[in-house]
């Protein structure tokens, strides 16, 4: 449908085009399309988020087989020690350690010295690390477990494995002297 209008400078009949009633479809559309890629937007973040919390575990994980096959391989190297039960433990040793690397040490004072380090070596790359050495029976193995706080909430009970969020992330070895 065109309106003819009289240009009065001319003196000549304008042709335009009438004016549609405007209906918005275009303003839906827009906002679906920006719903849509919100979505997807918090998806990819949610996913990102989500990767670099596995990705934190897995290097917890791997740091606490580290450190205990380090101290598993302290044990081994002084076995006198550790059929003597001079390596079981459950609390960090009490500091000064004798410092073997300078010193002449006796075997006991190696287990201490293997302690002292590997204390340090668990509160130094793990969130609230520790760790334990206990006997199986009168056997020569040793179960040696590390625990951390993974997700740094204060969490305080030893279950190994994990059964709740309570319980501290842990990783056991066994070892033969």
């Amino acid at each position: 449908m065109y309106i003819n209008t009289v240009n009065s400078s001319r003196g000549k009949f304008d042709v335009k085009p009438a004016r549609r009633t405007q209906r918005g479809d275009t303003m839906i559309e827009v906002l679906v399309t920006i719903i849509i890629i919100a979505i997807g937007v918090l998806g990819a973040a949610a996913l990102q988020v989500t990767t670099l919390k596995n990705l934190s575990t897995s290097h917890s994980a791997s740091i606490a087989a580290i450190v205990v096959e380090d101290f598993s391989e302290r044990m081994r190297a002084n076995p006198t020690a550790a059929l003597a039960n001079n390596y079981e433990h459950s609390e960090a040793p009490v500091p000064p350690y004798p410092d073997c690397v300078v010193n002449a040490c006796s075997m006991a004072d190696l287990a201490i010295y293997d302690m002292g380090t590997w204390w340090q070596q668990l509160t130094a790359a793990l969130p609230s690390g520790r760790g334990e050495v206990a006997r199986v029976g009168a056997t020569n193995r040793f179960v040696i477990t590390v625990r951390w706080d993974e997700d740094r909430s204060g969490s305080t009970k030893t279950k190994c494995p994990a059964e709740s969020a309570a319980d501290l992330d842990c990783y056991q070895f066994e070892v033969t002297i």
